[in-house]
């Protein structure tokens, strides 16, 4: 049946048009000499290349693993290769767009490895950087999912393209998308409905709320995905193509029984691939990741604790149209309805035990250490606001909570600083009134939330903030709601977010915030641990005794291992070795010695020898730290 006029579609023709060239500009790519937009694989894969060619004597490209369709997960290695082999060398490993959406990581870290190539060897901080360290940056861990941005309609899925039954109906992927209003996005369903559960924000005509009863305020819309039920389950785009969130797939604060998690801890090609290379390469003593959380524009609180969720309102409350499907598996037998179960055979069972279709085990008894160690927290609050300044990022965009994410492994169970940023921020035009209403009315001020906390509902929620900010800096970012005639749901409307820049600044900010980043990494290794034997000496009491006395020291700002590190033991104790053999050691300390870690900023750490020894014999002093470095000294026995 025809429900359009054909007025409404030539108009709707011509708003298409106009969007999907939009998405064509916001997607632009060009060679790496150029000002790029957002590149695809193709587009990243060749600028990699040029780099590597066209700086052999600093950069090293080579894939570390292949995704489920094929794409290689490029390590492009920048190092002096003179001197120590930089495999030896303490690390700093940038890693980005672990969600498919996220292409800002990918852009961020392409011009961070830019930074540093163009900077060398003029600029005194990156030469040093770059003669006794090693940068390793993975600008993209999903390709697979990535790629799915740079064909319409873009959902803003953060999964990679895994097949997944996500509605547990025995079938895969069966209902995904359908872009009905032509846009090239895939944005929000707003549907009259005496049983919904929202309102139309009173404050935010553009945006939803959930109605409070308490109020007196009656709930008179339900939201869905925009699309269709093409499996007439009574849900809208629940299972559609993919697939595991490679960000909720790492073996920390594992969230168990989420559906974009995985059927098990790095069960994915990605996340494994990255997994084996990290393990295999321990000389890493910082990390970065370009992701969906924060820990650098908001730093963990006194108590430990990362910034909780600022998520979108409006994509959550379409997520909960489809709440319930994941929980059973069903197969409809044919009446439709608005989300809720209507004549369904049941494929599983409500039961709280394991999950036969996913194959996830049971949740563990004890939860996993997620608030970070009180010793180790000034390291991270210098870190912190030492980004805020080299970027000028103070309040963060869409963000959300982290489980599973590769930086809370990388602290908490690889032992060293990490950290995850979405790379960019908000910028919001002030409001000088409301500030002045609240500050003269002190039971108001009561009321705000505390920090990190953003009422939902509020003109201060997150929905609100991230509207005024797409009004002054991206007008095309929210789709204005336009009726559409639903065969299922009849009239409906259609608007909402656009997924491009829910997780991606414009395309114009991307060489200011690449800079600003390539600053920031180049400053890292400035704050590294740095061993070095600080006095190494020997007196002769007769008697063809010599006494050898050290003393070990951090030169660095950060100690040589976490305090997290140490107790997870997840960091090689450092190594401080005579080199003599053990027979020629008569008293105090042994041959080889080992401690657990080293605070910085000149902590030192004394050993003394008595050896037997005569005039001219040439002793060495061996000092290996695995985050550190190593040293070594020589004496000459008189």
């Amino acid at each position: 049946m025809n429900y359009y006029s054909i007025k409404y579609k030539v108009l709707l023709f011509v708003m298409a048009g106009i969007l999907v060239s939009a998405i064509s500009g916001w997607l632009a790519n060009a060679s790496a000499q150029e000002a790029p937009g957002y590149r695809n694989y193709s587009a990243l894969t060749k600028v990699l290349k040029q780099m590597a060619d066209q700086h052999s004597d600093l950069a090293r490209l080579k894939s570390i693993g292949q995704t489920a369709e094929g794409r290689e997960i490029w390590l492009l290695t920048l190092a002096n290769q003179k001197g120590t082999p930089p495999d030896q060398r303490p690390g700093i490993l940038v890693a980005a767009n672990f969600e498919g959406d996220h292409l800002i990581g990918s852009e961020l870290t392409l011009r961070v490895a830019d930074y540093l190539l163009r900077s060398y060897p003029d600029n005194e901080t990156v030469k040093r950087d770059m003669d006794d360290y090693v940068f390793y940056l993975i600008p993209r861990i999903n390709p697979d999912g990535a790629e799915k941005m740079f064909h319409a309609p873009v959902t803003g899925s953060k999964t990679n393209n895994d097949a997944f039954d996500g509605d547990h109906d025995g079938r895969l992927d069966e209902d995904g998308p359908e872009d009905l209003n032509g846009d090239g996005f895939i944005s929000v369903m707003r549907v009259k409905d005496v049983r919904g559960l929202y309102m139309i924000d009173p404050d935010h005509p553009e945006l939803m709320k959930k109605a409070d009863p308490s109020k007196g305020e009656e709930g008179r819309y339900s939201l869905y995905w925009e699309g269709l039920d093409n499996d007439h389950d009574g849900f809208y785009n629940e299972d559609p193509r993919g697939g595991t969130d490679l960000n909720r797939n790492f073996q920390h604060a594992y969230p168990y029984y989420q559906e974009d998690a995985g059927k098990n801890m790095v069960s994915e090609p990605e996340s494994r691939a990255l997994m084996d290379w990290v393990v295999a390469n321990r000389n890493i003593s910082m990390i970065l990741t370009f992701g969906e959380s924060d820990n650098l524009i908001t730093p963990p609180n006194p108590k430990g604790q990362f910034k909780s969720d600022r998520t979108l309102d409006l994509i959550r409350f379409a997520d909960a149209s489809n709440a319930e499907a994941s929980k059973v598996g069903m197969i409809s037998t044919g009446r439709r309805g608005y989300g809720r179960y209507g004549r369904f055979f049941m494929m599983g069972s409500f039961s709280g035990g394991q999950n036969q279709s996913s194959g996830r085990s049971r949740r563990p008894a004890r939860k996993a250490a997620t608030t970070v160690n009180t010793k180790d927290l000034p390291y991270f609050t210098k870190i912190s606001k030492q980004y805020k300044k080299l970027t000028g990022i103070t309040t963060p965009p869409v963000i959300r909570e982290p489980e599973g994410a590769f930086f809370q492994y990388a602290y908490f169970q690889y032992g060293v600083p990490a950290f995850c940023t979405p790379g960019w921020g908000l910028v919001l035009p002030a409001d000088s009134s409301r500030g002045k209403r609240r500050a003269s009315n002190p039971m108001m001020m009561k009321k705000m939330p505390a920090r990190g906390q953003i009422r939902s509902s509020s003109p201060d929620g997150v929905d609100a903030q991230f509207l005024k900010y797409l009004k002054a800096k991206q007008p095309d970012g929210f789709v204005d709601w336009t009726s559409y005639m639903h065969p299922d749901l009849g009239e409906v409307e259609i608007g909402g977010f656009s997924p491009m820049v829910i997780a991606n600044p414009p395309v114009a900010q991307l060489d200011k915030l690449g800079e600003a980043h390539g600053k920031f990494v180049a400053w890292l290794p400035t704050l590294n641990a740095k061993i070095h034997i600080a006095e190494f000496e020997a007196t002769n009491p007769g008697g063809g005794l010599y006494r050898i006395k050290a003393e070990i020291e951090n030169t660095g700002y950060l100690p040589t291992s976490t305090a997290h590190g140490v107790l997870a033991r997840s960091v090689k104790p450092t190594m401080v070795q005579l080199q003599v053999d053990p027979d020629r050691i008569l008293s105090g300390n042994s041959k080889t010695n080992f401690f657990r870690a080293l605070e910085g900023s000149g902590g030192r750490q004394k050993y003394e020898w008595l050896i037997r020894g005569k005039r001219g014999d040439r002793i060495e002093l061996k000092v290996v730290s695995q985050k550190a470095g190593s040293d070594h000294a020589i004496l000459k026995l008189k």
